[in-house]
């Protein structure tokens, strides 16, 4: 219950005991339809506490204990106490009471508050209306003497009177509670300005000051706002009671430029549009406003980043005359300055300005005194409190009868007095030698403002550290389970344990990786926040300290800050606790960083060693590979060229020597020839009689033994070049490089590699003993594939190229040996057959398919006998796996004549039943609906209109989708409709004739489009056998994601697996 951030303002009472009148009386009624309400009440109290509707929150769990306490009450609880114990539980109820009594001490807090800021205001509005009685008194005194030196200047300055035109911060805020009248606000300030802090209330638009150039008209500044700002120009600029304009500081006249052409944009250039309303500025601008009312801006601590240093002007003129202001300064107004005379470079003269240096006036105590004399130099408070009126009272009148916008002004009798600007400067600098002090407005209600921002923070700050020690100490948790696995797995004898410890390891690791990336963030916001509260707390401390009394700002603002010091101390005093804490929690987390730091080192050196280790292992296997493939390829080629020489099998035939019937060398020899021995002497005379002997020998052909074909290890006589980019990862975990546009093969590959029962089977090397080296593509393809998947399983690439693959399959179909965007689909389909072929243990010639005609046995008999027919003929992995049976019945119109069929499948390609946005369930639907069609009748041997059922037979251990997004129809256009497919629980037993062994289907492989028919981009979701993790597969690109995105419009194609799959009775 409660979380931290900005409670919404007070609209419901003005105290807690008021608030206490909105909880109602609960009706009589059984305890049954109570318990039933009081859920209700409790479901609404913790929705409005969330979202920091503490009022209404706090009502409704104040609602919600009356109602136990009236069941509690009841003669019903009594007798069965357990059971509504059981349907309301007490420690729910002592929850409730807990956040109630928070609440309401929030509330108290937030109560007093809103009251001592009315209290403030009421006192500074009595004070304005006494300080206007006297100077009207002294207006009075002065009116000939204000006639005789009136100025010459004209009554018009920047299209607003000088003594009025200004709005109070004060009466902005009755006119938003009173809600009696409508307003329009009109923020000049830089848009950088405005979107870092603006006020929250309605009808605020910003009119930033680039735009502002001189010469602008009303219609071209709606053109240049965004749509909802330009709606609020067009529809409330008329017809507001209230045309307020704002910008950082303005407090007096002369406007800068800004609000100047902005005024004359609306008097001058909105021809043919009648006001309702004058337009106001606001007394201070935005820097008054966020200073008065923090909690009714989006930043209160936002600050003018081109503040305008004040400076003064000297007057061109050369020569100076100086009155005599000890006698004067009070009571006669300076003439306005006069504008230089600008004299031509060539006529000026060349001698000296001469001064008067003796008519130069004294500067006195009294006129440094900045505590009499603090008030604004161009506008007295009389002129402050005038413009608090209502928008009749305002001095601009609309002119119906003209074409223009006219609003007549009062003639100006002010001028800017020079020893006043000279005393502001002179404050000013003053004001700019103390550091971070608040502004010279500022009074005790927005020191309040301060504290509570500043307590406020701290509790940001505070729950960022609470938040930080509990990361910490989970990393530290991680960690030290992370090291203890790794011993284990280093000491593990068998290969299970090991390859286990492993994956526990990789979990591990990959947990750690995401609270570190945590504890920076929050790391971050905790210097970003914590910089921010230093900067305040030095601000409220040099403030409360009282060295603002040093400044010497105004006669009210030491007797404020006496009234209300005790709720100041009260709150310093809370904040210095909060300050205590955090420092603790501070240090606390500072010292558990530094541990997890030094950890992560040691893990992460451990890490590099061991990559290192694997990378050196890794090389030396390849080594060894490639020399033992050397000398398989020395031993073939040597075996190659023997044959060649006229070698049979694996004899050598040569030819015997001769032996001659005397050697003159040798001599004779008193040696007998053996019986047993050959007699090389009769060689000769027996060759001469098979050449002369009309006898032919006669051969028997059927003796001959039947030669079994040697099965061709490719593995042995290619050598292949993954191009892999070494690095640790979880098994499957490794991308696939993109040669230009082949992803259409890299999704597809990626969602068989994630096919549980198919992976398994190439890794343990089945496959190899099923290759038929007669089939099309003399199992090539089954060897690359295999190859492919050992890559992709070993754990050791972050990627690898599949080039041999890819080159196999562009031999055997010429569109995949380019490197253009190819069907995803197509692919899928060509490469399976192929791995049909490759791995189907039928070889030789097969016998043919008979017709089907089974008109006088039952279905399943039928049934049997096409599946002994099919399994004459195809006996692989993938028929096992992937192929299916339906059943097509078509009833005569005629004669009802019943035909039967069954037909094999392995991709069901389902089409879109409409063009807006359907679900896989009416894709199946649509695909198995009964259809009329015309059709020949077998018993009727003509054409009849019949009507045809599909419906599944048998299915398959792993089912794939195709969604049918390519329609070859007129247009050639893609299907972008989302359709709503299940990742878990598919249930196809609706569409089955019989019990299927397998009828409920969970997702685990999806092959993503993006695009459309012109061109695009492949990708595959596919989730993890081992943590049931998805993960997206981008080309070399492999990240996890969230289930919520794996289903998107993008979805192609869909591989679904049984769930009640057997991994070993799949592949029977």
């Amino acid at each position: 219950m409660g979380e931290k951030g900005l409670s919404r303002p007070l609209y419901m009472a003005k105290s807690v005991q008021e608030l206490n009148t909105n909880v109602q009386e609960i009706p009589k009624a059984s305890p049954k339809l109570l318990v039933n309400t009081a859920k209700r009440v409790l479901n609404e109290a913790d929705s409005l506490d969330r979202i920091k509707d503490e009022e209404k929150a706090y009502v409704l769990y104040m609602r919600y204990f009356s109602i136990v306490l009236t069941i509690q009450n009841h003669d019903d609880y009594k007798k069965n106490k357990k059971y509504y114990d059981g349907l309301l539980d007490p420690k729910t109820t002592v929850k409730v009471i807990t956040r109630a009594e928070e609440l309401q001490e929030s509330l108290n807090r937030r109560y007093e508050f809103a009251s001592s800021a009315l209290k403030a205001e009421k006192l500074e509005l009595e004070k304005r209306a006494l300080e206007k009685l006297e100077q009207a008194e002294k207006e009075k005194q002065t009116k000939k003497v204000a006639q005789t030196a009136k100025s010459t200047t004209p009554s018009m300055t920047n299209g607003l009177v000088e003594e009025e035109g200004f709005i109070a911060c004060s009466r902005l805020y009755s006119l938003m509670k009173e809600k009696c009248s409508t307003y329009f606000i009109l923020d000049t300030r830089p848009r950088e300005d405005f979107s870092a802090s603006q006020m929250t209330l309605p009808n605020v638009i910003n009119i930033s000051e680039e735009m502002l150039n001189p010469g602008l008209t009303a219609g071209r500044i709606g053109s240049e706002l965004d749509d909802p700002a330009c709606s609020l120009w067009i529809k409330l600029r008329h017809s507001v009671d209230y045309l307020i304009l704002v910008d950082w500081e303005t407090d007096s006249l002369p406007l800068p430029a800004p609000l100047k052409t902005l005024v004359d944009a609306m008097v001058k250039w909105d021809p043919g549009k009648q006001y309702k309303s004058s337009p106001w500025v606001l007394q201070g601008g935005y820097e008054m406003w966020q200073l008065m009312y923090p909690i009714y801006t989006t930043n209160p601590r936002a600050e003018h980043r081109n503040r305008a240093t004040v400076k003064f002007q000297e007057p061109v003129s050369l020569n100076f005359e100086y009155p005599d202001l000890d006698k004067a300064f009070l009571i006669t107004p300076s003439p306005s300055p006069q504008k230089p005379q600008v004299v031509p470079p060539d006529t000026r003269p060349a001698v000296s300005p001469s001064f008067k240096r003796a008519t130069k006036p004294v500067v006195t105590e009294e006129l440094m005194d900045s505590k009499n004399n603090n008030k604004n130099s161009n506008i007295d408070s009389s002129q402050v409190y005038n413009n608090v009126s209502t928008a009749e009272g305002s001095p601009f009148k609309v002119a119906v009868d003209s074409k223009v916008n006219n609003w007549d002004v009062k003639d100006s009798n002010k001028a800017v007095d020079y020893q006043k600007t000279r005393k502001v400067i002179h404050f000013a600098d003053k004001v700019d030698n103390i550091p971070s002090i608040p502004s010279r407005s500022l009074k005790p209600r927005e020191l309040l403002a301060n504290l509570t921002a500043k307590k406020m923070e701290m509790d940001k700050e505070q729950e960022i550290l609470e938040e930080s020690m509990k990361v910490e100490e989970d990393t530290l948790k991680k960690i030290e389970e992370m090291e203890a696995t790794t011993t284990k797995r280093e000491t593990a004898h068998d290969e299970q344990s090991r390859a286990q410890l492993q994956q526990t390891e990789d979990r591990l690791q990959e947990e750690i990786n995401k609270l570190q990336a945590k504890s920076s963030e929050m790391e971050e916001r905790y210097n970003k926040i914590h910089k921010q509260n230093e900067e305040l707390w030095r601000m409220v401390n040099l403030a409360l300290s009282g060295q603002l009394n040093n400044l010497n700002l105004g006669p009210s603002v030491q007797s404020e800050l006496d009234a209300e010091a005790p709720l100041q101390k009260e709150e310093q005093e809370h904040l210095q606790k909060q300050e205590d804490k955090r420092r603790i929690l501070q240090e606390q987390v500072e010292r558990m960083r530094k541990e997890r730091k030094a950890k992560e080192k040691k893990l992460r050196e451990q890490a590099e060693k061991e990559m290192l280790l694997n990378e050196q292992k890794a090389r030396e296997a390849e080594i060894e590979r490639r020399k033992l493939e050397e000398r398989r390829s020395r031993v073939d080629a040597e075996t190659r060229s023997s044959r060649a020489k006229g070698t049979t099998g694996d004899t050598y035939m040569t030819k015997l020597r001769g032996s001659p019937r005397s050697s003159p060398i040798r001599g004779g020899s008193n040696l007998k020839r053996s019986h047993s021995a050959f007699n090389l002497s009769q060689l000769e005379d027996d060759d001469d009689k098979m050449v002369s002997g009309t006898a032919m020998p006669n051969f028997d052909r059927g003796l001959k033994p039947l030669g079994v074909p040697q099965r061709r290890n490719i593995n042995a006589a290619r050598q292949r070049n993954f191009e892999p980019k070494y690095g640790r990862v979880l098994p499957a975990r490794t991308g696939l490089k993109n040669f230009g546009n082949t992803c259409y093969m890299n999704s597809i590959i990626q969602c068989l590699n994630n096919t549980t029962p198919l992976v398994k089977y190439f890794i343990e090397g089945t496959y190899s003993s099923d290759i038929n080296p007669n089939s099309k593509c003399r199992g090539e393809i089954a060897e690359e594939l295999g190859a492919a998947v050992n890559a992709l399983w070993s754990g050791q690439y972050r990627s690898i190229a599949m080039r041999d693959l890819k080159s196999v399959v562009g031999h055997y179909h010429k569109p995949f040996q380019g490197y253009d965007q190819q069907d995803s689909h197509e692919f899928l389909i060509k490469l399976m057959d192929w791995l049909h072929e490759d791995l189907n243990k039928v070889t030789g010639k097969k016998p043919p398919m008979k017709e089907q005609n089974y008109d006088n046995l039952p279905d399943y008999a039928a049934a049997e006998k096409r599946i002994e027919e099919i399994r004459c003929q195809d006996q692989s992995i993938i028929y096992y796996l992937f192929h299916g049976l339906h059943r097509s019945v078509i009833v005569c119109g005629t004669c009802y004549h019943r035909s039967l069929t069954f037909e094999p499948f392995s991709i069901l390609s389902l089409s879109f039943p409409s063009s807006s946005r359907c679900s896989l369930r009416d894709m199946l639907h649509h695909f198995y609906k009964e259809t009329n069609i015309e059709y020949k009748c077998s018993k009727c041997k003509k054409m009849r209109n019949c009507t045809r059922k599909l419906d599944i037979w048998k299915l398959p251990p792993i089912l794939i989708l195709h969604l049918n997004r390519f329609e070859h129809d007129v247009l050639m256009k893609k299907q972008q409709n989302f359709v709503d497919f299940p990742l878990d629980n598919l249930d196809l037993s609706k569409h089955c004739g019989i019990n299927n062994r397998y009828t409920k289907y969970d997702l685990y492989g999806v092959s993503n489009h993006y695009g459309t028919m012109d061109g695009g981009h492949y990708t595959a979701f596919c989730k993890s056998s081992h943590n049931k993790q998805w993960y997206k597969f981008d080309d070399h690109e492999v990240y996890d994601i969230s289930r919520d995105t794996v289903k998107s419009s993008a979805a192609y194609l869909l591989f679904y697996e049984a769930s009640n799959m057997n991994i070993k009775a799949a592949v029977v």
